[in-house]
C-alpha cells in the first residue's frame, strides 16, 4: 500500500489509496481510489521481481495487500448509514465521547490475533455515537491491519435465524461465520423481546466466542445499575403486547439479557458509558451518528 508521501495530492482518498462509499440499500463498500488505478510497481500483474541470490524472484506486490483489505472491509456488513464512520469523523461533544473514542481506537490499534483481547461495551441513550465507534473500529482493523471482522444487529440476526428455519437451515449455519471471526461487533444488544429462545441464541454466540478467546464488542441503549439493584424480578415485561416497548425501555441491560449473559459480558468487556446529553441525530449537529 502506498505511503502518504506517494498520494498526498489526491483529493479523493487523502493518500489512503482507497475510498469508502455509502451505497443505498447495501452495506458499506470500499474501492480502490482512482489514483491507484494503475499500479506503477507491478503494472497490474500483482507481482514484482526482487533480487535473490544473484537472480530475481517474484513476490506479491503491495497493491495486492490493498485489494485483500478492501475485500475484508466489504465482508464486515457495516450499515450504509455509517459507511464513512471513522475515528477522524467522530465528533467529540462531551468527556464521554473523548473517553469512548480513545478506548475504541486503542482497541483497534493494539489488537493482535495471537493474543486474547478484552472487548468493550458501549451503553447509553440513542444518538450518542455508539454505532459510529463500532464501525470505526472495524474499519480500522480491516483497512489498516488486515484483520477480518463482522458487524451484526442482534434483532436482524435473530430474523435471519428464523428465516433459515423456514428454509430448512439450522441456527448453527447462520451463527457459524460469527463464531470464528477474530472480532465481532453486536449492536442493539437487549432490543430483542428477551424470550428464552432469543436469550439462548445470544448465550450460545457469546459463550462460544468467550471460550475461544475471541474479542466481541457490543453497543446497547440500555443503562447499567449496581448488581444488587438489578437482582430481583424487575418490571414485568409483556412480550406479546403493544406495551412491550414501553415496559422494556424502563429496564436495565442486566434485566434485559438475564443474569447469566450479563455476568459473561462483564468478563468479556470493559463497560463504557457514552452519553452526550442530547441526541446529535436530532439536533442537526452533523457527523455520522449511531444508535
Amino acid at each position: 500500500m502506498p505511503g502518504p508521501a506517494e498520494n498526498h495530492a489526491c483529493a479523493e482518498c487523502g493518500g489512503a489509496g482507497y475510498v469508502v462509499e455509502q451505497v443505498v440499500g447495501r452495506t458499506a463498500r470500499a474501492r480502490r481510489c482512482a489514483c491507484q488505478a494503475d499500479c506503477p510497481r507491478c503494472g497490474e500483474s500483482g507481482y514484482v521481481m526482487v533480487p535473490s541470490g544473484g537472480t530475481a524472484m517474484a513476490q506479491p506486490c503491495s497493491c495486492r495487500h490493498l485489494a485483500e483489505r478492501l475485500h475484508l472491509f466489504d465482508q464486515i456488513g457495516i450499515p450504509a448509514a455509517v459507511a464513512r464512520a471513522s475515528f477522524e469523523t467522530f465528533k467529540i461533544w462531551s468527556p464521554d465521547h473523548a473517553a469512548a473514542r480513545a478506548i475504541a481506537e486503542d482497541f483497534a490499534r493494539k489488537f493482535r490475533r495471537d493474543a486474547p483481547t478484552k472487548g468493550f461495551l458501549f451503553h447509553g441513550p440513542p444518538g450518542g455515537g455508539k454505532t459510529h465507534l463500532l464501525a470505526a473500529a472495524l474499519r480500522w482493523l480491516a483497512l489498516e491491519k488486515g484483520i477480518p471482522s463482522r458487524y451484526v444487529e442482534f434483532m436482524l440476526l435473530l430474523s435471519d435465524i428464523k428465516a433459515g428455519f423456514d428454509s430448512g437451515r439450522s441456527h448453527m449455519e447462520i451463527l457459524r461465520p460469527l463464531l470464528a471471526v477474530p472480532v465481532l461487533a453486536i449492536d442493539e444488544l437487549g432490543k430483542e423481546r428477551g424470550t428464552p429462545w432469543e436469550q439462548s441464541m445470544l448465550d450460545e454466540l457469546i459463550s462460544r466466542r468467550f471460550n475461544s478467546g475471541l474479542a466481541t464488542l457490543f453497543a446497547t441503549n440500555y443503562g447499567l445499575v449496581p448488581r444488587a439493584a438489578a437482582e430481583g424480578p424487575g418490571p414485568v415485561v409483556r412480550t406479546r403486547t403493544a406495551d412491550f416497548q414501553r415496559d422494556a425501555e424502563a429496564m436495565t441491560l442486566a434485566q434485559r439479557v438475564g443474569d447469566r449473559i450479563y455476568s459473561r459480558l462483564n468478563e468479556m468487556c470493559a463497560f463504557v458509558r457514552l452519553d452526550p446529553g442530547m441526541d446529535k441525530r436530532k439536533d442537526g449537529a452533523g457527523g455520522f451518528w449511531g444508535r
